[in-house]
């Protein structure tokens, strides 16, 4: 059924009535104005699923990116939509489920005049795999044939339509959860669409603009982040844990740009926070745990306890992160997207690439790590020289001497012996 269709049998149902005169109905903000609106029961062939859908919008967005647009109106992609939106909380959606069996639909939904829903996907999705089980009573089916939910009018513009979807499920629904990056990829489009930070606070239930400011600089990021790995529009490929990740480097790069960073000189803080970001990019995909003794805030923090707070580690660390990944090469997205014949199969070939990118890197990226928070723990303990000479001890103890004979890296020992013996006789000249 086409668009205009629908337009036409929903039209029948409402013949051109939308706005309650007895005080009866569902009363909503709508173009400026709080109005109460009529409910009416639409058949479900004449709902569309909304394809731009807060809830689901990394999930399509990715979807599309790997595979083609998807149409709602074709049978197959509005499968695949309601397996994305059962996907996105499938804990609630169970529950909500069960609800709507014991009692039918009890919330009002929100759908455009040709039927595609502004607020209501979930349900809907939720209501037709009611209809379509027969272990459900004829009754319980029954109840979920008809969707009731008020129609906007043919001059509803796509912003008003955004702003109310924004409303009704970022602002009322929250308590069913979105996924992390969803809610910057939202304040985007709402960006995108002419909206203000002040409104999009409004829209979204946030404390502020500065909150709005800073959903948009990390949903920057996040593009970065994916566009530096060839994986430009995937957001699915997002790692657990990206949030708070980005979160504090974003911190950071404000605070390099507004020159809190003291020995950063005016024509280094491009340079440096160019590293910063390409540097945490690359952790965040290691995706490095604290059991292996790696903390994302010693490269990216406000805190006094990270490598940027002087000029020496972060040079030396740079350098290391530099050789340890310049070498590496990986297969196109295009060429490995190219193998995939399902949404599953090319979740998993990614998902390979990854995991053969963190196995070429990771040993040298550790060591990197370490070596500069090594660094860093040693020039807080400056004044120790004590604390230092048994890190030190400890250290040299661990080395097996007995297998020496066979290591690679002979002459590059030798040399730091001479160097270690130069301090010992410094210090112990100091100290006699």
């Amino acid at each position: 059924m086409t668009a205009a269709e629908r337009k036409a049998k929903i039209a029948e149902i409402t013949g051109g009535n939308y706005f309650s005169t007895d005080g009866k109905g569902k009363r909503i903000r709508y173009c400026g104005e709080v109005k109460t609106f009529i409910e009416y029961e639409i058949p479900m062939d004449l709902i569309i699923y909304n394809v731009e859908n807060g809830r689901i919008a990394s999930l399509v967005k990715s979807y599309e990116r790997e595979h083609s647009s998807l149409n709602p109106e074709k049978e197959e992609d509005a499968k695949q939509i309601a397996q994305f939106l059962y996907d996105s909380n499938d804990i609630a959606n169970k529950k909500t489920k069960r609800n709507i069996v014991a009692n039918g639909q009890l919330e009002t939904g929100i759908i455009t005049c040709d039927g595609v829903l502004v607020d209501g996907n979930r349900r809907v999705s939720l209501m037709r795999q009611i209809i379509s089980d027969s272990s459900f009573s004829t009754s319980e089916r029954a109840r979920c044939e008809k969707f009731r939910a008020i129609v906007l009018p043919e001059d509803a513009d796509k912003k008003e339509i955004l702003r109310l979807e924004t409303t009704f499920q970022m602002g009322a629904d929250e308590k069913v959860g979105y996924n992390a990056i969803e809610k910057y990829l939202h304040a985007q489009d709402l960006s995108d669409q002419g909206f203000s930070t002040s409104d999009i606070s409004e829209f979204m239930n946030l404390d502020g603009a500065t909150e709005v400011t800073k959903l948009l600089e990390i949903k920057q990021l996040i593009d970065e982040y994916l566009e530096y790995f060839g994986l430009d529009g995937l957001y699915t490929r997002l790692p657990k844990g990206f949030e708070d990740d980005l979160q504090k480097l974003n911190t950071a790069i404000r605070k390099i740009k507004n020159g809190s960073i003291n020995w950063i000189p005016t024509t280094r803080l491009t340079e440096v926070e160019n590293d910063l970001k390409c540097i945490s990019f690359d952790y965040i995909r290691l995706n490095a745990k604290s059991p292996d003794g790696f903390e994302f805030r010693s490269i990216a923090s406000t805190s006094n306890a990270n490598f940027l707070v002087n000029e020496d580690i972060w040079n030396q660390f740079v350098k290391s992160w530099q050789d340890a990944t310049n070498d590496i090469t990986e297969t196109p997205i295009e060429v490995v997207l190219s193998k995939a014949t399902t949404t599953n199969e090319s979740s998993r070939l990614l998902e390979a690439r990854d995991n053969e990118w963190r196995t070429n890197v990771k040993d040298n990226l550790m060591e990197a790590f370490n070596d500069a928070q090594t660094t860093l723990n040693n020039k807080k303990e400056k004044e120790k020289p004590g604390v230092l000479f048994k890190r030190a001890l400890n250290a040299l103890q661990q080395i097996d001497i007995e297998n020496l004979g066979a290591a690679t890296d002979k002459s590059d020992i030798l040399k730091y012996i001479e160097q270690v013996k130069k301090i010992c006789d410094n210090v112990s000249n100091k100290v006699q």
